[in-house]
């Protein structure tokens, strides 16, 4: 792995001492083993990845209801995902005895689309997503590696040319440069792992989703043909009435949640999100809702009800 690569080992680093993690410490642990897979499991001598299509058909954003990002309208993908590749593990070690391996998805301290670019599987695209020239970017990554030399694949080179569809797409400018993304201006960080109240210079860029972002991937041309893999049963459209994110957030949250990644925004975030929607909606049907949280014990929900309420009552 070249330490200057566009996305490698360098780039991260500089996007943690930059602070473009937000509020996100756990990117900043232990640098060191996102260097080298070698440090995270010591035989390592190859890795191999794995990529699994969520895509579908996308559907137009309907007025009244809050988006969800596609890749959270199914089960938790961690489990699925590691679970094959420790079959794939159990398969190469029924073929060449005394194999190890271990196998990662994107919660362990691997970075596991630099590995997937080496590997053949795609390039980083201007959004710093992995692209490929067969399923776009709407995909899964996994990974395993083994203390097994493989022979290795060719990286693709990039295609991106002169298209900056991705980043002018931003409805909250959070592509500093090309391949950089400053998590701290990103919709899906304020709608996922942000706690308490999101900075009001970016509310109105947050639009209609409640919860993560695919705008950066819904106007990349290589999205156009991908399919989804049948792997991923969907529980939850695309998007959800605004009314009833709330209802389900209040009484049902994880019976309906729970199952799927939504679960990680968590109720408080959730409703939070809601009530933003709602102010940027501009239908005043959602002013009875609003009213009734403006004043709920709960700081963050009272005071983004009560700005959503006036962004309403001004339009």
């Amino acid at each position: 792995m070249l330490a200057d690569e566009p996305g490698g080992p360098a780039a991260y680093k500089d996007w943690v001492d930059q602070g473009m993690h937000g509020t996100m410490g756990y990117m900043a642990r232990d640098p060191s083993v996102r260097d080298s897979i070698v440090r995270w499991f010591p035989p390592a001598k190859s890795a191999v990845l794995l990529t699994f299509s969520y895509s579908g058909k996308p559907l137009p954003p309907k007025a009244g209801e809050g988006r969800i990002a596609r890749y959270a309208t199914s089960d938790d993908y961690h489990g699925v995902l590691r679970a094959k590749a420790e079959a794939l593990l159990a398969w190469l070690g029924a073929l060449r005895p005394g194999t190890q391996g271990k196998a990662f998805v994107d919660s362990s301290p691997v970075l596991e689309r630099l590995y997937a670019r080496f590997a053949g599987l795609g390039w980083i695209g201007k959004n710093s997503m992995l692209l490929s020239p067969k399923i776009g970017s709407f995909f899964f990554l996994t990974g395993l590696a083994v203390d097994a030399e493989l022979e290795p694949d060719e990286p693709i080179p990039d295609h991106c040319g002169d298209c900056n569809r991705c980043i002018q797409a931003c409805p909250t400018d959070a592509f500093p440069a090309p391949r950089v993304l400053d998590a701290s201006r990103c919709v899906a960080y304020f709608t996922i792992e942000h706690r308490g109240s999101i900075p009001v210079a970016f509310r109105e860029g947050i639009g209609d989703w409640v919860f993560g972002c695919d705008v950066c991937q819904e106007v990349c041309p290589f999205n156009r043909f991908a399919a989804a893999n049948p792997l991923f049963v969907r529980r939850l459209p695309e998007s959800l009435p605004l009314e009833g994110v709330l209802e389900r957030a209040e009484r049902e949250f994880k019976e309906v949640f729970k199952p799927t990644p939504v679960e990680r925004a968590r109720r408080r975030g959730m409703l939070r999100n809601a009530l933003l929607a709602m102010g940027n909606s501009g239908d005043p049907r959602h002013i009875p809702a609003l009213e009734r949280y403006a004043t709920d014990p709960d700081s963050v929900l009272s005071e983004q009800a009560r700005w959503s309420l006036e962004r309403l009552r001004r339009n």
